[in-house]
């Protein structure tokens, strides 16, 4: 009975998270900018390989992973970037797995010196499986910790489709804005790999600190603001009933940079904050992000904390744009 009882609880909360599954919050945009918007692909002048590890509440005991590839380069002939994304998102110590493939592809326009408008298509193929027979159920831990086998088999399930997406953006000089549309397709709402559909909008601002030496003292702290930039930015994401809008900036200085952001998740009352470092080279850029989660006014504790790094490695094509 106990058996019976544990099973239907947790059947019944991994069913409400199931169903209402959510594409995995990423914060370090620079290493995987096609995850955000398609019109990215091919947004630089480098060809671009990128590898992103993010780790959900690590101290909770709970595995919540996401690990993601990329791939892209912008074409000169044809006005365009192609590019490959991938993404596996573990949950539960592997219970639950969403893998992802998604082939990109962007078209440039320029208007005027240096904006252009760029247009971005994704097609996505997606296989998500989960199986019951690796959770761990109350009566199976012994009291002096150990861990005995799982008596019981549970049917296992998994799934393949394809949905689609696209987005577009504006880009110049000091200013950027862009839109995305995700998982156009049919949606089961039956089961956790079929996402639902997901809307994300963005805007950024590039403010230049001191753009020529010679408003820069020669000796002092001060001379480190040379060609420095403050990057404010907002974005908006809808999923399912769930809203985000988060608001922050990055601030550029040498070889670094340093960001404060925070969202606010309208649905559960909850806001969490995020303390960006990274470091900037012509052949390779490292981040890291820091989240810290609240609801109300109280801080949630440690295990809701979260973990990502990011490395974006560059390969010069030999011919620079805006």
């Amino acid at each position: 009975m106990f058996r019976i009882k544990t099973y239907f609880c947790v059947l019944f909360l991994y069913t409400g998270f199931l169903t209402n599954a959510q594409d995995p919050y990423l914060s370090i945009k620079p290493a995987m900018p096609m995850l955000f918007n398609p019109a990215y692909a091919g947004n630089e002048y480098y060809t671009r390989a990128s590898l992103s590890y993010r780790n959900h509440y690590p101290a909770s005991g709970t595995a919540f992973a996401t690990y993601s590839a990329s791939f892209d380069k912008y074409i000169d002939k044809y006005n365009s970037g192609i590019g490959l994304a991938l993404m596996n998102d573990q949950f539960g110590s592997k219970t639950y797995s969403y893998t992802s493939a998604s082939l990109v592809y962007s078209y440039r326009i320029t208007v005027g010196q240096s904006n252009f408008i760029k247009a971005g298509l994704m097609a996505n193929l997606y296989y998500g499986t989960n199986n019951p027979n690796d959770l761990t159920f109350a009566d199976m831990i012994n009291p002096d910790g150990t861990v005995e086998p799982n008596p019981f088999t549970y049917d296992k399930q998994s799934a393949f489709g394809a949905d689609f997406g696209f987005g577009g953006l504006f880009n110049s000089d000091y200013f950027e804005a862009g839109a995305a549309v995700y998982h156009l397709g049919k949606e089961n709402k039956s089961v956790y790999w079929s996402r639902p559909l997901r809307i994300y909008a963005h805007a950024e601002w590039e403010i230049p600190i001191f753009s020529s030496a010679k408003y820069v003292p020669s000796r002092g702290i001060t001379r480190y603001l040379e060609n420095s930039t403050l990057k404010p930015n907002i974005f908006f994401i809808r999923q399912a009933e769930v809203n985000l809008f988060g608001a922050g900036a990055l601030y550029n200085f040498l070889n670094f940079n340093l960001g404060l952001y925070s969202r606010q998740n309208f649905r559960f009352n909850s806001f969490t904050t995020s303390f960006h470092v990274g470091y900037i080279s012509d052949i390779m850029d490292v981040h890291y992000v820091f989240d810290l989660s609240f609801t109300g006014k109280n801080y949630r504790g440690i295990n809701t904390s979260s973990h990502e790094i990011g490395l974006v490695f560059k390969f010069s094509t030999g011919k620079e744009f805006k």
